[in-house]
């Protein structure tokens, strides 16, 4: 019995450890693409219902010891389907990159990469091939018209011009209201985005409210744009060349008036003759402003008298009739060169990505040129469960300009319309041709070809950005993330005059010849530098299968210098040597340093639930040294969530319907706009006085407080998404309502205190917008075509609703007229109006017929409230026909060239009633009878008393509302026509992997409303290049355009091969 027990005993142990053994195994495993058999590294292979887990090496392979035999492997990695697979002692899993899976990943704040189901806000993506359609060489020009609630405004067709980038309208009155650029995860300055290479770009992810900016800080309070550059593409490595050559063209130029020439009208003007006599127009052969007889082709004498030795000289004589284009010839066309070549590679062990480009330019005016040249170099390693990048680029850039301020239209203004002004391009020579300043034909303006000539700059541009990130994936729930990055630019500007001695014979007949131009010359320079750092660490744990967690904390400092330098010599001693120890008398200039730095902590938790309900609450507290230490820590929270109401009830999803999401957000973001140093009183350096060498320095009018405070943006939106046909047809809808208050204002206080203002917190801004983009991938596929559509519409509002104290309205720009007006949208465009009776009709004076001036009053916002954009790319084999356009409308601009044609007599408008005199339309009298009473009888008899110089120039010019129009405009912004050489064919050459050529254009077509006659509305005098001078400038600004170059259209051509 006891022998029988012992071997009970014994059977039963050994049964226990048979079945233990039995239970659990060491497994070990390898991952790899099914596309290509690649290993995977830093995938997360976890054993389901567990904690235990492990990420793959640089070979893909992973081991995991003490498994359940009979658990299950969940593999994830973001971008690629999740797989589930059995346990076994050796496991292969092959992880398919679907291409849907793939488009469901999104760059969000920090660089953190979410499922696009997650995501509770806006966000939009523009990939490669749509940023490059037009083979662009400015990244920011080619996002106008992708993107929903977004804004490009360019400045002027100048070489180095800046643009204007806003996300959902403005929220400050007077801070900078442009979008945050984030290039590969850096914070970077905004007009860095213009110098990259497009083709050196992956994709730009627009995150466009506040919930998803606000991990950035108080920067991204208006969005942002991350950019993320290319690395090395997957498999054998390739060399790709690309060649793009494109011409430049003056386009959408103003309506000028063809009948009249130089002269000037004395008192009420009959028919304008050669006569002379009061009362008629007369003609005068070196006048600028053009009202003077009709054109009647005969010969007629041409400037001043030009010396022959004789005591009264002669006269160049040219016929008397308007030559079409003859103002237009001053514009050449400009050429552009850009060559780009990269090497891409890629494998298990990291990636490495080299450019090169080289871009020469030349532009519309004569002389002007630049060349820019980047070299890039993106490169990684991996090693087991850590990785390591850089990425750095350096942009050299030379411009060479004309520095004319009157340089494009204004200049063009002042030639009658007999001239043609490319007769007059050589003007260096004195031979009689009228082109020569000695011989000049018009007696108060110079010559447009001297001018461009005479006044340059030359400027440099220096720009480095580099980037190192670490990441360490300690354990299957646990990562950490450093990266740093700087961003250095330095900008040199040599602005110079050159000599010009006028002979006697000019300085005793040419009014503006009376006195010689000295040489002259300046120098400055800029140099910004911004450090970031940045360290972060990521956790996540699944507490059951339906319940997830992630979370997320870190810390960023951010330190940025500036320095200014600018020394002037107002005339040199000798002629054309630029030196500055050649000048006459005393230099000017100044300096100046300014260093700021912000310090933040910030965090995020993310909850999932059964991978359709998802919440996420971020916060940020930031420490700033622009404010003073009682006010400079300021914390702000947001929260967005998500339901994806088709996995939540599958009963929703059919095969017309399989997508159907809705989300929500709200955020508070912090901002603060102020220049630094702005809570002191400083002093700044004055007139000498009362000696001439004296140092002397005054104190600002503007009294500095440091009671100041953060501005604060409060935003909530909500939205949806729809998918139909297996999001063959994808709809996405936003609503937000965001209210800025707290601004950071400038208000009147009274002179006794020694100041005439004071800075204080006060005004509130609210903005209201909806945003709508669709997409039909494909609208229609038959066979070998494809035709892809996108349309996208933006409907914002913005408006003031507070003001400081009981003030109605704030200047932003006396110079551009714009104005923050207590319960109107915001900007506001201000003019002087006529004076009205109170039906709106215009009050004249009865026995002149003239009108006068009457209020400044608002004519409407500059911004635009509606904006739609339409893309269009149709694929039939190997060719591809793509265009983007896009519609703005709901805004105003005024159109300063007008005021400047209405003086020099070129104004369309101041033909139309042949320079005779007419009825004021829509005009009435006021009558006051015996009683007092006033009332207004229709005008019908009583004509302006001149309808020459002394009206248009005068009383008509002096109504400035008469030139703001509607700025509305449908354009046809990008155009291109593609082949790419079908594989069968490359691969009998054995050496290309790719051969395509196309044919582009940009901003080829423009249609606008028939009251505008003046040119591109686009083109707005605001902004101006920050690079290239000391001041200041109100980048919030707009609806003023200028009388700068004009605008222009673009062709081109490319070629692209890769090896």
């Amino acid at each position: 019995m006891k022998r029988k027990f012992l071997a009970f005993v014994t059977m039963l142990i050994v049964g226990v450890c048979a079945t233990f053994a039995q239970s659990t195994i060491t497994v070990k495993g390898n991952v790899v693409s099914a596309e290509d058999q690649e290993p995977i590294i830093g995938a997360s292979v976890l054993v389901v219902g567990t904690t235990k887990g492990a990420i793959t090496d640089i070979d893909g392979n992973f081991q995991i010891a003490d498994v359940p035999s009979s658990a299950q492997l969940r593999v994830t990695i973001v971008g690629m389907a999740t797989q589930t697979v059995k346990v076994a002692r050796n496991v292969k899993v092959q992880l398919k990159a679907d291409t849907q899976v793939m488009d469901e990943v999104v760059v969000t704040a920090m660089g953190i990469q979410r499922q696009a189901k997650a995501i509770g806000y806006a966000t939009a993506k523009v990939d490669n091939e749509e940023l490059t359609m037009a083979k662009g060489s400015d990244a920011t020009a080619a996002l106008s018209g992708k993107v929903s609630g977004l804004q490009i405004n360019i400045t002027s067709a100048a070489l180095d011009q800046e643009t204007r980038i806003t996300l959902r309208g403005a929220r400050s009155f007077k801070g900078d209201n442009s979008a945050l650029l984030v290039l590969d995860g850096v914070q970077t300055p905004i007009n860095f985005l213009q110098t990259l290479n497009p083709n050196d770009i992956e994709n730009i992810s627009v995150l466009k409210g506040a919930s998803a900016a606000a991990l950035y800080g108080s920067e991204a309070a208006n969005g942002v744009l991350l950019v993320t550059t290319k690395t090395g593409a997957k498999g054998k490595p390739n060399i790709t060349y690309s060649l793009t050559a494109t011409m430049t063209e003056a386009a959408y130029m103003p309506k000028f008036q063809t009948r009249f020439g130089a002269g000037q009208t004395d008192g009420p003007t009959g028919i304008p003759t050669f006569s002379g006599i009061t009362g008629v127009s007369s003609y005068y052969s070196d006048e600028n402003q053009q009202y003077g007889p009709e054109f009647d082709g005969e010969l007629i004498n041409v400037g001043s008298p030009l010396y022959d030795g004789t005591a009264n000289g002669y006269y160049l004589q040219l016929p008397y009739a308007y030559v079409d284009g003859g103002r237009t010839s001053f514009y050449e066309n400009g050429y552009g060169i850009q060559n780009d070549i990269s090497y891409s590679s890629s494998d298990e062990r990291g990636s490495m990505y080299l450019s090169y480009q080289r871009l020469d330019q030349t532009g519309i005016i004569s002389g002007d040129e630049s060349t820019r040249q980047t070299v890039r170099l993106n490169a990684s390693r991996n090693y087991k469960n850590f990785r390591a990048s850089a990425k750095v680029a350096y942009t050299h850039a030379v411009y060479d300009v004309n520095n004319d301020g009157n340089a494009g239209i204004y200049n063009l203004l002042n030639v009658p319309g007999n001239y043609n002004v490319a007769d007059y391009k050589n003007w260096r020579e004195e031979n009689g041709t009228g082109a020569n300043p000695n011989e000049w034909i018009n007696d108060y303006y110079e010559n447009p070809w001297f001018a461009i000539d005479t006044y340059r700059r030359e400027t440099r541009q220096d720009r480095f950005v580099g980037s190192i990130d670490l990441d360490w994936q300690v354990l299957p729930w646990l990562r950490f993330t450093g990266r740093a990055g700087l961003n250095l630019g330095v900008n040199n500007n040599d602005r110079k005059t050159y000599a010009f001695h006028y002979s006697d014979w000019a300085s005793d007949n040419i009014y503006y010849a009376s006195s010689d131009q000295n040489s002259a010359y300046n120098t400055a320079s800029r140099t910004q530098n911004r450090f970031n750092m940045d360290f972060m660490a990521f956790a996540n744990h699944k507490f059951t299968k339906d319940f997830e967690m992630k979370a997320m904390v870190g810390w960023s400092m951010q330190d940025n210098f500036t320095e200014f330098k600018y020394v002037a010599a107002p005339s040199l001693a000798l002629d054309d040597l630029f030196n500055l120890s050649n000048k006459v008398g005393e230099l000017t200039g100044s300096n100046s340093q300014n260093r700021t730095r912000k310090i933040g902590v910030f965090g995020s938790i993310d909850f999932a639930w059964k991978d359709w309900a998802f919440l996420q609450v971020t916060g940020r507290n930031d420490w700033t040294s622009l404010l003073d230490p009682s006010n400079w820590s300021f914390f702000y929270p947001s929260a967005n969530a998500s339901v994806v109401m088709t996995d939540a009830i599958p009963a929703l999803k059919s095969d017309v319907f399989n997508h159907f999401k809705m989300r929500a957000s709200a955020a508070k973001v912090g901002t603060v706009n102020l220049s630094p140093y702005n809570l002191e009183n400083t002093a700044s350096a004055a007139d000498y006085f009362p000696f001439g060498t004296l140092a002397a320095y005054q104190l600002s009018t503007t009294l500095r407080t440091k009671d100041l405070e953060p501005e604060f943006t409060t935003e909530y939106e909500v939205g949806a998404e729809f998918g139909f046909f297996r999001n063959r047809i994808t709809l996405e809808a936003a609503a937000y309502f965001q209210k800025t208050t707290n601004q950071t204002v400038a208000v009147s206080i009274p002179t006794s205190t020694g100041f005439t203002s004071r800075y204080i917190n006060a005004g509130t801004m609210e903005g209201k917008g909806l945003e709508l983009d669709l997409r039909l991938n494909p609208l229609i596929k038959i066979e070998d075509f494809r035709w892809n559509v996108g349309f996208n519409a933006t409907f914002l509002e913005t408006k003031v609703t507070e003001l400081a104290g009981d003030a109605t309205e704030l200047i932003l720009d006396d110079n551009f007229a714009g104005y923050a007006i207590l319960g109107e949208k915001f900007p506001q465009v201000k003019a002087t109006d006529w004076k009205r009776n109170p039906a709106g009709k215009v009050i004249v004076n009865a026995s002149t017929g003239m009108p006068s001036a009457g209020d400044i009053i608002a004519c409407g916002t500059s911004d635009p409230t509606v904006r739609l954009g339409f893309t269009s790319n149709m694929k039939w084999k190997g060719f591809t026909l793509g265009a983007t356009f896009d519609y703005r409308a709901g805004h105003v601009t005024r159109f300063g060239i007008e005021y400047n044609a209405l003086f020099t007599g070129s104004s369309y408008l101041s033909a139309t009633s042949g320079r005779q005199r007419f009825v004021f339309p829509n005009s009435v009298i006021e009558v006051t009878d015996a009683n007092g009473n006033v009332s207004y009888q229709e005008n019908t008899n009583i004509t302006v008393y001149t309808g020459g110089v002394n009206f248009w120039n005068g009383v008509y010019k002096s109504g400035r509302a008469n030139q703001v129009i509607s700025a509305a405009s449908w354009r046809l912004r990008e155009l291109s026509l593609g082949y790419e050489v079908p594989q069968k064919y490359l691969k009998k050459l054995g050496f290309l992997q790719r051969a395509s050529v196309s044919l582009v254009g940009r901003n080829l077509f423009m249609w606008t409303p028939k009251t505008n006659i003046f040119g591109d509305p686009d083109y707005t005098g605001s902004g101006g290049n920050s690079n290239i001078s000391g001041s200041s400038y109100n980048r919030n600004v707009s609806g003023m355009a200028g009388t700068s170059s004009t605008a222009t259209r673009n062709y081109g051509f490319n070629l692209l091969l890769s090896f």
